[in-house]
């Protein structure tokens, strides 16, 4: 009975020592987690709208002023987006919406979106028209081209890409902070062609 007693001493000592070392790896672990996610970039984001003059209003779709809107001669863009890391893969959601009689014409190859920090300029990779109302699927668009009829509202996805300085695609790269520019001409046959102008921060995505 004598001898019981150091023994469970022992045995408890010995417990407490494994659990303390438990923990202190398992907050070891903890610090060690957070400090790679400080120090890893975000995946990606989205595009802050920053207007910048040409009848440029911010509005509102998913979340207050996550919405670019522009009216030129009759014919209103409403612009939002995302991005990624890869690539600064970068999407642009454009709702057009004409009051005009004629048919408004846009030729998305033309567009331009301009990094302002790096001048780079992000490739189009591609333009689908996105049903309206929901329940159709996407169609791509081979030659990114479409018209909006008088009267008529359309939808549209821009997918845009920037490759590195060497050309090749699939370099990750962080624009987290940085700015782009988004010029896209429309043709109105009652009017000259228009440029649309939109300005985004890459911003992280919000909560």
């Amino acid at each position: 009975m004598r001898d019981a007693a150091p023994t469970e001493r022992f045995r408890r000592k010995a417990s407490g020592g494994v659990g303390a070392g438990l923990k202190a790896g398992a907050l070891a672990l903890l610090f060690a987690v957070c400090l790679l996610l400080t120090a890893c970039p975000p995946e990606g984001g989205e595009l802050v709208p920053q207007a910048r003059g040409d009848g440029a209003n911010l509005g509102t779709t998913q979340s207050e002023g996550d919405t670019l809107k522009v009216t030129r001669e009759g014919v209103t863009l409403r612009a939002r987006g995302h991005w990624s890391v890869a690539d600064a893969d970068t999407s642009v959601i454009l709702e057009v919406g004409n009051t005009k009689t004629e048919a408004a014409t846009i030729d998305f190859a033309r567009s331009e979106m301009l990094n302002d920090v790096s001048k780079s300029r992000l490739s189009l990779r591609s333009v689908s028209r996105e049903s309206v109302g929901g329940g159709e699927p996407a169609v791509f668009l081979p030659d990114k081209t479409a018209k909006v009829e008088g009267g008529q509202t359309a939808k549209f996805v821009l997918e845009f890409k920037m490759d590195s300085a060497d050309g090749r695609s699939g370099v990750e790269r962080d624009v987290l902070g940085q700015t782009v520019t988004l010029r896209v001409p429309v043709e109105i046959p009652s009017a000259t062609a228009v440029d649309f102008v939109f300005g985004f921060k890459y911003a992280e995505r919000r909560r």
